[in-house]
């Protein structure tokens, strides 16, 4: 078992008929609980942090604690940017290894957001990380 691509992970818990956790992480010791939890419980996690934790929790620290630990671990693991705001972020995570990006433009109009995801999913496939979106929050008709 190992760091895993979020689409692999999902289509197997799918396959399985069953959930996967996704644990928000700030620090060693939270990287180092969850990863614990889910080798005791023999079950699959996703380890992601948000782009607005990154203040206190710098992705140049979190990154690859993050990534290790899902190397290291006895189940599979995907690392997740959840929440990335700004592209130059999303770089970042995909270049420490993230396997799964997660990018929120819901502030953008919905033609600007579409465009936007569309640079990420092109970025995120080079590195063969799947993507994650929001949609605006008000869509206009």
């Amino acid at each position: 078992m190992a760091l895993v691509t979020m689409k692999s992970l999902l289509e197997q818990a799918q396959k399985e008929h069953r959930g996967v956790g996704a644990f928000s992480v700030g620090n060693m010791e939270m990287v180092k609980g969850a990863i614990q939890a889910a080798e005791e419980l023999d079950t699959p996690v996703i380890l992601q942090i948000a782009e607005v934790r990154l203040k206190h929790s710098p992705l140049h620290l979190m990154g690859p604690m993050m990534v290790q630990a899902a190397r290291e671990a006895k189940v599979n693991v995907a690392v997740h940017l959840d929440h990335g705001l700004t592209m130059e972020t999303v770089q970042k995570a995909l270049d420490l290894g993230f396997t799964s990006v997660m990018f929120d433009s819901s502030t953008y109009p919905f033609e600007e957001n579409m465009a936007r995801t569309k640079a990420v999913v092109e970025l995120a496939g080079k590195y063969g990380a799947t993507v994650e979106a929001e949609l605006p929050k008000f869509l206009n008709h």
